[in-house]
């Protein structure tokens, strides 16, 4: 590096993102030299010098040949001359504004690229390259404020703490004319607050007077009129609108014959809700003659309208007749959408989901679905337990939302299995068991919930960015005790002649664990519902509480504000009162700590914290219906009697 550079010190920051750059895109600002006095073959460096240290770590790591000519530009000038060439390429420099950087990685991405690749090309964190997404979505006012600068990074990072467009708008009109439009805290509390606005499809669909008329409050100023302001109450609104959409839907299922129809409250149908789904695709009924005569002349007519387009001069006749093509087209497209032909062996198990448009009108979506097939028998063949219209052994619906109820199988799996690898014999017996009824039933094998062969056990995604449960963590706690120095080196057989040469304690705690390690996830109900692993649990006499409580990450963050003043409505009567103001992040905070034993209430209150857990997580035998009594009593040759 020239003494002229006035980059002195030395910082590897950013070194190895500028490497990976470098390395994807080649270089593409050349380095500044001059002929270095006295060293007739070097050159130094005035400019450039960070790049050329991240050519050197990219040669290390053989990703650069050595012999690969790098690109310069040569100056042939005094010392001062070229301490100021230093100077201007440090100092006059301007980072990408981020409304730019925003749209260069959403065309990056719908070019058909995904983040992890783009953050790994720039060189940069996929959770920088996530937030340059989110900003690239929001709506266009704050976005066209972004670019014109009339707002800070920070302001729009804020509006983009939701994705709902309509109520970044919402609030954008709302604060972007006072103070408040500066203030980012500010404009996330406002993201925060439940409130609809009075267009919003949700009210649109439910109707002000059915809101009003169920306690819903609605904020108006002084010039708004019928139909305009802001419904206060919004998650009253959303609950009344799900509840009206839900009926809707069930209309639907029986009007199209599906097996099943679910209310989506949204415009648009997420990944989240067709996680556990696949698509179906339905053959399409043939177009009827007339439908493909009127199909041709439509495209004779836009193949004509297209040639007047071109030879048109700009202006209102133009216009007119971009006009017609795009109504031609839309009366094209709706022709060839003929109706789908599902067959009546399908019905049950294929369903849609209806929706809202953002006029507020149920809309049913145009594609449909079936529940993927995740479940597998104890021989690892994948199968379909029921569909989902089985109604007589349909689920209900959960009380919580999707991923919370996949991880709260699984964190109840581990409790469970953390018991099994402690109770060898207990072990012994379920592995025998399983693999014996699976020999007995083949076609139909008895439904424990233990694989017994060990892999993919089929688990749900759950919540992610969340910790390990305390069970998981003493299940690797009691994996590591044990040692896996028997199963070192690849000689399979040498390796089963180490297990051999164990203690039979040590050989059955691996059995133990190996058990439990196969289990699925389940629940005392719902869509994980696993009664022989309920059971399992009774009998072993566990108590969740024990080995599981509920955290701020992993539970009360996931769960509305109502669902959590009703849990400590559980644990105390007096505590939804004294905390129904406090925000959701707060109150999940002051739920964790009171389940944790951290708070300072009374002794029956803590009692009470410590034991809760949510129905689904217990394991409980279930007591016999009057019905099974009945039958019990009279297969015994005794009369059934009252107690």
């Amino acid at each position: 590096m020239s003494q002229a550079n006035v980059r002195k010190i030395e910082r590897d920051a950013g070194l190895d993102a500028l490497a990976a750059s470098i390395a994807e895109h080649g270089l593409l600002q050349p380095l500044v030299v001059s002929p270095a006095k006295g060293r007739k073959p070097l050159f130094d460096i005035h400019a450039g010098a960070r790049r050329w240290r991240a050519i050197g770590l990219l040669i290390e790591r053989d990703l650069w040949p050595e012999d690969r000519m790098v690109d310069v530009r040569l100056l042939d000038c005094a010392e001062a001359s070229a301490r100021e060439a230093s100077l201007a390429e440090n100092i006059l420099r301007e980072a990408m504004a981020p409304a730019d950087e925003a749209r260069a990685y959403h065309d990056v991405i719908a070019d058909g690229a995904d983040v992890e690749a783009v953050a790994r090309r720039f060189g940069v964190t996929v959770r920088h390259v996530q937030g340059r997404l989110r900003l690239a979505d929001l709506v266009d006012p704050i976005f066209e404020a972004l670019a014109g600068g009339d707002i800070t990074l920070d302001v729009a990072m804020a509006y983009g703490a939701t994705c709902d467009q309509a109520r970044q708008l919402l609030v954008w009109e709302r604060l972007s004319g006072n103070w408040q439009g500066e203030n980012p805290q500010a404009i996330r509390r406002a993201l925060a607050d439940d409130a609809l606005a009075a267009d919003h499809p949700v009210a649109l669909f439910l109707g002000e007077a059915e809101y009003l008329a169920c306690g819903g409050r609605i904020e108006r100023d002084l010039f708004s009129e019928e139909g305009q302001g802001s419904w206060i109450d919004g998650e009253l609104a959303r609950d009344l609108a799900m509840q009206k959409l839900a009926h809707e839907a069930d209309v639907a299922a029986l009007g199209c014959r599906l097996g099943w129809v679910r209310p989506c409250l949204a415009s648009c149908v997420t990944h989240d809700q067709t996680r556990d789904l696949q698509v179906y695709w339905p053959q399409q009924a043939e177009p009827t003659a007339e439908v493909l005569a009127r199909i041709a002349e439509i495209e004779a007519r836009m193949g004509d309208v297209a040639d007047a387009l071109d030879e048109a001069p700009d202006g209102s006749e133009g216009g007119l007749l971009e006009q017609e093509y795009d109504a031609l087209a839309l009366e094209r497209d709706r022709l060839r959408r003929t109706d789908p032909i599902i067959p009546d062996e399908d019905r049950p198990r294929v369903g849609t989901f209806l929706r809202l448009d953002l006029a507020g009108r149920p809309q049913l979506h145009d594609m449909f679905y079936r529940i993927r097939t995740v479940d597998a028998d104890e021989e690892g063949r994948v199968s379909e337990e029921r569909g989902p219209m089985d109604t007589e052994a349909a689920p209900a619906p959960s009380a919580y939302p999707r991923s919370l109820e996949e991880q709260l199988a699984m964190d109840r799996r581990d409790v469970l299995a953390l018991h099994v690898a402690r109770d060898p014999e207990l072990a012994l017996d379920l592995a025998m068991f399983s693999l014996a009824s699976a020999v007995a039933e083949p076609g139909c094998p008895i439904q424990t919930g233990c694989t017994v062969r060990l892999g993919d056990r089929g688990d749900p995604k759950g919540v992610n960015g969340i910790p390990p449960s305390h069970a998981a963590l003493q299940l690797a706690e009691l994996e590591a005790v044990l040692g896996r120095g028997w199963c070192q080196g690849d000689d399979a057989f040498a390796a089963f002649q180490e297990f051999r040469r164990l203690d039979v304690d040590t050989r059955l705690a691996w059995l133990a664990l190996a058990v439990g390690r196969g289990l699925r996830a389940s629940l005392a109900g719902g869509d994980h519902d696993l009664p022989f692993q309920t059971q399992l649990g009774a009998l072993i006499g566990i108590d969740t509480a024990q080995t599981w409580r509920p955290g701020a990450e992993g539970f009360f963050d996931r769960l509305r504000k109502a669902a959590i003043l009703e849990i400590l409505g559980d644990i105390d009567p007096s505590l939804p009162a004294r905390h129904v103001v406090a925000k959701k992040a707060e109150l999940a905070g002051i739920a964790t700590r009171l389940c944790a034993g951290e708070a300072i209430v009374e002794a029956d209150i803590r009692q009470r914290a410590l034991a809760w857990v949510p129905e689904v997580m217990r394991f409980v035998t279930p007591l016999p219906s009057a019905a099974e009594d009945d039958d019990a009593s009279h297969q015994a040759g005794q009369p059934a009697q009252a107690t």
